[in-house]
């Protein structure tokens, strides 16, 4: 599949970006026509550059509302236009992009639309070049896909052509179907964009919020994939412009942007009844299943702090690593890893266990994740890690007993009691604002997780965004956290591990008994409490003298405890789910982020 991307997604001057896109891999460009006016350097020189790093100019955009205009005003139109075709030409480009109109001035006569777009056509084709009508969303009078290819058929002339651009579509509620009958060899240009599904303003949405496949909830493999089963064989470009890709490192954005071309290939190689034809590549599957396995303390430091912290919330010491100052932890079935490499990694890390080792460490491979750097002695576990966006260490481990069990690389020091805390349920990454959208890409991409509804809370210093991932089968439960706040630096990293249990009350009393500092929760909680819900007023009691939050869904509850922020730099959570509740206590969360302090 050929890759592009358009200019405008990345940061910075138009010839200060070429590099970064070529070393990136993609095959080729939409030069920008702003980026072009305030480049000192001109068209035949941009093109050469861009041929020196091996990218092609696909493409020249964007023309704007040219066609649809006053009869009156036509004359002035195709002068601007014929301006923009000689420039096209100069760069190379073998296709422009002509917009719908969105100006009041805009005239509502299709007939006159289609006379107009012949005359355009006219004028492209004196260049060799094609013009590819894009209905833009918020166009005045055509902003759906098939109002513009019903103005191309009308238009009838071989140079103009349809645009397909997955987000004008796909946030217009289009989809592929709506490509339904239109050949391949009619379609002059795919760009393609994600997004979050957001009620606002279209222009908004899209100035702001875009974002690369893998990263939003639209069906972009849909789209492009009707395209190529009708026969397009163009570029497949990008074109995403967000306060994020504004702000990024260009280098960081075109690998982003070009790890997600690989991805939605992969996507769309499931999906064609003949791949090959479309020169799309299946890259190694995703999980069938992935389930939390260990949290991994870091202590670079050789600090004693982690160990005491453990004993205090009734963890036992239960073995020794073979070849690594390295021990780990159980309480019960939760189980807990202490690095004790001096001068190591300062970031926590995470385990997780899939019958797909090896597979799923050649799709990180595939998809340009950073692998982490490990030793390995004789006989361990393969375990390979990837780096996530937001610097946590994911590590791989084959399930209970097989030949890559992380459990193995350990020699048994203690036995533990069975009962006690059932394992994790779920774990906090807190990620800055710039970084969302490339960790819900790394976890969705590589693992499959699927990403819930970003959800907002406010907080004393500012506000809280969360956004809940989980595989389609397995337990893993990730919540990635966004704090937007002035008066502190924000955390990054593992900031929450939440445990469960089968008697929460049991096991307050046993961590209050070993001093364990549980998160005061005020009084006014439980008075609310009480009228939200029909309550027996012992109950209320009872969760009042422990201190415990609870929440109710259906026929589910959840009673759940916090512990202040500790010196690891995260908070435990232990929480008893009743009745096959399934969320995380959200109604709560308000109340931790008032309660709790920042840090210890």
């Amino acid at each position: 599949m050929r890759t592009g991307i358009a200019t405008l997604s990345v940061r910075g001057r138009l010839l200060d970006k070429l590099p970064a896109i070529a070393a990136a891999g993609f095959d080729g460009i939409e030069v920008f026509d702003n980026d072009l006016v305030a480049c000192p350097a001109p068209p035949r020189e941009v093109a050469a550059r861009c041929a020196d790093l091996g990218l092609a100019v696909d493409l020249f955009q964007p023309v704007r509302d040219a066609a649809g205009v006053a009869p009156e005003e036509f004359g002035r139109t195709l002068h601007r236009v014929r301006a923009k075709l000689a420039v096209a030409a100069e760069l190379g480009a073998p296709v422009v992009l002509a917009c719908s109109h969105v100006g009041d001035a805009s005239v509502d006569d299709p007939d006159l639309l289609a006379e107009q777009l012949h005359a355009l056509g006219e004028a492209a084709s004196e260049h060799g070049i094609t013009l590819a009508y894009e209905a833009l969303a918020w166009g005045r009078h055509v902003h759906r896909v098939g109002q513009a290819w019903e103005a191309v058929q009308r238009a009838g002339h071989p140079a103009v052509t349809l645009a397909v651009d997955t987000f004008h579509m796909l946030a217009r509620g289009d989809d592929g179907r709506a490509l339904a009958g239109v050949p391949g060899d009619r379609i002059g240009f795919v760009q393609v964009a994600d997004g979050p599904l957001l009620r606002m303003d279209l222009l908004e949405w899209s100035r702001h919020f875009r974002c690369f496949p893998g990263q939003g909830v639209l069906d972009v493999a849909g789209v492009v994939a009707a395209s190529l089963e009708a026969g397009y064989r163009g570029p497949v470009s990008l074109e995403v412009f967000s306060d994020v890709v504004r702000e990024a490192d260009p280098f960081l954005t075109a690998r982003d942007g070009y790890r997600s071309l690989v991805f939605l290939e992969d996507q769309l190689a499931s999906r064609l009844r003949d791949p090959a034809a479309a020169a799309v590549t299946a890259q190694p599957p995703a999980p069938t299943r992935t389930d939390l396995a260990f949290v991994e303390l870091a202590n670079p430091d050789g600090s004693p702090e982690p160990a005491a912290l453990l004993e205090s919330l009734g963890f036992v010491r239960s073995g020794e690593h073979r070849s690594k100052p390295v021990s780990m932890w159980r309480n019960g079935d939760a189980c807990v890893v202490l690095n004790d490499t001096r001068g190591g990694s300062r970031w926590h890390a995470l385990g997780v266990v899939t019958p797909e080792v090896a597979t799923v460490a050649a799709r990180a491979k595939a998809l340009l994740w950073p692998a982490v750097d490990r030793t390995r002695g004789a006989g361990e576990a393969r375990l390979p890690g990837i780096t996530s966006p937001s610097g946590v260490h994911v590590f791989v481990s084959a399930a209970a007993g097989a030949e890559d069990d992380w459990r193995g690389d350990f020699v048994p020091a203690a036995d533990v009691p069975h009962a006690g805390w059932s394992g994790l349920d779920h774990v906090g990454i807190a990620v800055p604002a710039e970084r969302l959208n490339e960790e819900v890409g790394f976890l969705r991409t590589v693992f499959d997780l699927q990403p819930a509804p970003v959800e907002e809370f406010w907080e004393p210093q500012g506000r809280l965004r969360s956004r809940a991932l989980r595989p389609a089968h397995g337990d893993t439960r990730l919540v990635i956290n966004v704090e937007d706040v002035r008066s502190r630096q924000p955390r990054e990293g593992i900031t929450q591990v939440a445990f469960g249990c089968e008697d929460l009350l049991a096991q307050v009393r046993l961590l209050r008994g070993r001093g364990v500092r549980l998160m005061a929760v005020p009084d006014n909680y439980y008075v609310d409490l009480a009228a939200r819900f029909d309550l027996p007023e012992e109950t209320v009691a009872e969760l009042r003298e422990h201190g415990v939050l609870y929440d109710r869904a259906g026929d589910g509850e959840l009673l759940h405890v916090y512990t202040d922020v500790l010196a690891t730099g995260f908070y435990v959570e232990l929480l008893e789910r009743r009745g096959g509740y399934d969320g995380y206590g959200s109604a709560n969360t308000h109340v931790r982020l008032a309660a709790q302090p920042a840090s210890s």
